[in-house]
C-alpha cells in the first residue's frame, strides 16, 4: 500500500504515517506516476489546479484528496497559481468567482476612481479589520449609486452590492483586496488627501490618455461633489466642483486643460461659467446622475431664451425707427 493509502485507512495523517514507517522499515523509492493515488502526478497535479481555478478553497482540497497543506501549495505554484488569502477566499465563496483586474487605465476604472475621490467610502488609511471595502456614498442620488455599479461590474466582472440606508443614505460597495490593491496601484483615497500617483498622473497627462476616457473618468467626480448653480436674479450660471483638498483640485484643473475646457481655479472649487464653457462641459464630461443633468440643460437653455429676447428687444427698437 502507498502511505496516503495507509493514512486514509489507520485514520492518521500523511506525515505520521510516512514518519513512521521510515521509522520502521527506512526509506523507500516510488515512482513519480505513483505519487499520488489513482492517477500520475502531473495529472492529479492538473486536476487539483484547475478544481481550485474554478474556486475550491485549499481546505476543501486538502480533505478530498488527503494532501498535506504543504504538497498543495508546491502543486498550486508549480501551476503559477497565486494562493490565495482568507478574504479572498471568502470573496470567491461569495461571488463565485474571482474579480478580473488588469493594468489598465480605461475609461471605467476612471470613473470608479474619481467617483471615489468625492464620495468614497474609506480612506487608503484603512487597516482596521482588513476588510478592504470600496464604494461610495450616493446620498440621495440612486441612479449614481447604480451608475457606478454597473461601471465597477463592467470592470472586474463582479457586482457591489447597493444598500440603501435612508432615503438621503444610499451605498454601494463590495469588500476586495484584489480590487482594492488594484486601485490604489493609481490613487489615494481620502477627505482631504485624494489624488493620483504620480506615474498615473503623468500618463494621465500624456497622449497614452484620450480625452473621451479622461473625460468619461472625470464625470465620476463630477456626479459625486459637482453642483449646478443658477442665480436668476444674479444672473450668475456656474458648474461648480467643491472640495477640501487644493492639491487634488489641482490634478484635476491640469486634466481639466488637457481636455480643452476652461475653468476657474480656486482653494476650494473649481467653476465652470460662461456659455460656450457650459456647453464644452456638457459635450466633454456631461452628468451622469439625472438631477444634475436635467439641471444642466436647463440652465443652458436660459441662455437661448436671452439671447432670443434681446434679439426680440433690438427688432422693436428698429421698428419703432
Amino acid at each position: 500500500m502507498t502511505d496516503r493509502q495507509l493514512a486514509t485507512l489507520v485514520h492518521r495523517s500523511l506525515q505520521s504515517v510516512r514518519s513512521k514507517r521510515q521509522q520502521i522499515v527506512g526509506f523507500r523509492t516510488v515512482s513519480g506516476k505513483r505519487r499520488w493515488e489513482g492517477e500520475s502526478g502531473i495529472v492529479f497535479g492538473d486536476t487539483v489546479a484547475q478544481e481550485y481555478r474554478d474556486g475550491a478553497s485549499q481546505s476543501s482540497l486538502i480533505d478530498k484528496y488527503h494532501i498535506e497543506w504543504r504538497k498543495l501549495a508546491q502543486v498550486l505554484r508549480s501551476h503559477g497559481l497565486r494562493i490565495r488569502g482568507k478574504s479572498q477566499q471568502a470573496f470567491i465563496e461569495k461571488y463565485g468567482k474571482d474579480p478580473t483586474t488588469s493594468r489598465r487605465m480605461t475609461a471605467s476604472k476612471l470613473y470608479i476612481i474619481f467617483a471615489m475621490f468625492g464620495d468614497g467610502l474609506r480612506p487608503t488609511t484603512q487597516t482596521r479589520r482588513n476588510t478592504h471595502i470600496i464604494g461610495i456614498a450616493a446620498g440621495k442620488d440612486r441612479d449614481f449609486a447604480e451608475n457606478w455599479i454597473s461601471t465597477f461590474e463592467q470592470e472586474y466582472g463582479v457586482k457591489p452590492s447597493l444598500t440603501i440606508l435612508g432615503k438621503n443614505n444610499i451605498q454601494a460597495s463590495i469588500s476586495s483586496v484584489d480590487v482594492w490593491n488594484d486601485l490604489h496601484r493609481y490613487a489615494t483615497f481620502g477627505t482631504r488627501s485624494w489624488g493620483f500617483r504620480d506615474s498615473a498622473f503623468s500618463y494621465l497627462t500624456s497622449d497614452k490618455t484620450s480625452l473621451g476616457t479622461l473625460g468619461y473618468g472625470v464625470r465620476g467626480l463630477f456626479d459625486a461633489d459637482g453642483s449646478v448653480k443658477y442665480e436668476v436674479k444674479r444672473a450668475s450660471r456656474q458648474v461648480t466642483l467643491s472640495s477640501v483638498n487644493p492639491s487634488g483640485l489641482k490634478q484635476v484643473s491640469i486634466l481639466l486643460n488637457r481636455i480643452g475646457l476652461r475653468h476657474s481655479l480656486y482653494k476650494d472649487s473649481i467653476s465652470i461659467f460662461g456659455r460656450e464653457n457650459l456647453i464644452d462641459y456638457q459635450q466633454k464630461i456631461g452628468f451622469g446622475i439625472r438631477r444634475k443633468n436635467e439641471a444642466l440643460i436647463n440652465m443652458i437653455s436660459t441662455f437661448q431664451d436671452q439671447i432670443g429676447q434681446r434679439r426680440f428687444c433690438k427688432t422693436r427698437q428698429l421698428m419703432a425707427h
